[in-house]
């Protein structure tokens, strides 16, 4: 799938982006890229076609992962540096608004969410030596399970990777 090419020379993006953790959804009728911002709490959501901000969106605190699937209504941010590295943003793309914060384990870092094929599912890893992989429906972001896992982090669903899932960086 061909989305285009644009020479940008300057964006609006405070801080430092995390582009390699970018993701894209239509927001309004137009397409829209999001990424967190490695050095301020925020997340930058970008016109694809003025290149200009839609809104700078304030987190907790420094992220690094985001995702999403076409299937939700919902991105996933985490605030993976700092004293908020346990939270979790879930983002509504229709509002672009926070619309839950998760802690599923208090204090210890969690982070990189990925998607079921279907998007039927979120699963959060809890980056520790006794940390998990925990899964969440994705609609009502809900906890479903846990499995205990030693510091684990993966592409939990390479079918997402390489079909160009929307809300998947590539």
């Amino acid at each position: 799938m061909d989305i285009g090419r644009a020479i940008v020379t300057d964006l609006e993006l405070p801080g430092m982006p995390h582009l390699g953790s970018g993701i894209t959804w239509e927001y309004q009728d137009r397409p829209v890229l999001a990424t967190p911002n490695l050095k301020k709490g925020n997340v930058s959501v970008i016109d694809m076609e003025s290149w200009k901000p839609v809104k700078h969106i304030e987190t907790l605190g420094p992220g690094f992962f985001m995702r999403s699937h076409e299937n939700t209504p919902y991105a996933w941010v985490d605030v993976f540096f700092g004293p908020n590295r346990d939270a979790v943003h879930v983002i509504d793309k229709r509002t672009l608004e926070i619309v839950k914060t998760l802690r599923p384990v208090p204090g210890k870092t969690a982070a990189h969410v990925e998607f079921t094929r279907d998007g039927k599912y979120a699963l959060l890893s809890i980056w520790d030596p006794e940390g998990a992989v925990i899964v969440y429906d994705a609609d009502t972001l809900k906890e479903v399970k846990r499995l205990s896992m030693n510091k684990p982090s993966g592409k939990y669903n390479v079918y997402n990777k390489t079909r160009y899932s929307a809300g998947t960086s590539h």
